[in-house]
């Protein structure tokens, strides 16, 4: 759970206008959640969403032809090249294989199928939709002696690498501007911050916001807090060959599940290493990162821009089940 900072009822008027916008921008299959803290909004939660996974029939007979069918859909803020994706079928007595068997269900497709192309995110300035995907997997039911019922479980997976990028603005003052500022009345500047969608929230804030530098400092401090959001299991980056047609392939280890690599740069610089490189979400809870970033002080005001991306491999999955009767 993502802590939300700031006093409520003053934030309150804000989080009423911007729902109003959101409920005016239209409705999609998934709900998105949304964080709020003092001049930050963030979307959460989503990236390659399995909008549907069922099966044509619910009910057959042994020996008889069905249907799995996964519908998949880029909600998110990325997009998705084929080479870094993939979706997988598995379940209860289910074997690749092209003849009939009577205990198994059999397919002669692969288990594991690629959607084919690059899985794009929708883009509000261009007006086009998220990409979107029907795969599916035609099957045999195993045969089954006369008088019986067996429910089977199938389980679609998808696997795929992903990023979440913030970006944001971070204003930094001299002591003797800040005091000019404050003995005129004058209001200082604030950081901004936005960020793209993903299943792995992240939020960036600075400990002093606007950063004012005392005699010779140079120096201020940055919050990082990375969340799991999309209900599903976090993996490092590159851990998964998505070009296998394998399934033991997609194996994790220990070492690869909930890890992230994080990066990021201020007006250029890179963040000190206390902030970046793989990281790990200790059983899967949120992970917050501090560090003192070094920058140039300013003779009176500046406003450093900031990137902070998050990469990493990330899997979700839906269940439906048929039931075979024999005959």
């Amino acid at each position: 759970m993502i802590e939300i900072k700031g006093d409520f009822l003053m934030n309150k008027a804000i989080l009423l206008a911007t729902l109003a916008i959101v409920a005016v921008a239209g409705c999609t299959d998934v709900q998105i959640p949304q964080i709020f803290q003092p001049t930050t909004t963030l979307l959460a939660g989503t990236g390659m969403v399995m909008t549907d996974f069922s099966a044509d029939q619910t009910e057959v007979f042994g020996g008889q032809s069905d249907r799995v069918m996964m519908t998949v859909s880029n909600k998110g803020g990325h997009s998705v090249p084929d080479s870094e994706s993939l979706v997988y079928l598995t379940g209860s007595a289910l074997i690749e294989s092209g003849t009939a068997s009577p205990m198994y269900w059999t397919t002669s497709a692969n288990l594991i199928q690629k959607f084919g192309k690059e899985m794009k995110p929708a883009d509000s300035i261009r007006d086009t939709p998220a990409d979107e995907k029907i795969i599916s997997w035609s099957l045999v039911a195993p045969n089954i002696s006369r008088g019986e019922q067996t429910q089977y479980l199938f389980i679609g997976r998808i696997y795929y690498d992903y990023q979440t990028k913030v970006t944001g603005n971070i204003w930094v003052y001299s002591e003797s501007e800040a005091d000019a500022a404050r003995a005129s009345e004058r209001t200082l500047n604030t950081a901004t911050w936005s960020a793209t969608s993903g299943p792995v929230a992240v939020v960036g804030r600075v400990t002093q916001n606007p950063v004012i530098l005392y005699g010779s400092d140079n120096k201020f401090t940055l919050v990082i807090k990375i969340s799991n959001a999309g209900g599903g299991v976090l993996y490092q980056k590159g851990a998964i060959t998505y070009s296998s047609t394998n399934p033991d392939d997609l194996k994790l280890t220990t070492d690869q599940i909930n890890r992230v690599t994080i990066a990021g740069n201020v007006a250029g610089t890179s963040l000190p290493a206390e902030c970046t490189g793989v990281q790990e979400l200790i059983g899967g809870k949120d992970l917050t990162l501090t560090c003192d970033v070094t920058i140039t002080s300013p003779a009176t005001f500046q406003g450093f821009p900031i990137t902070i991306t998050a990469d990493y491999g990330y899997f979700t999955e839906r269940s439906t089940s048929v039931t075979v009767s024999g005959r």
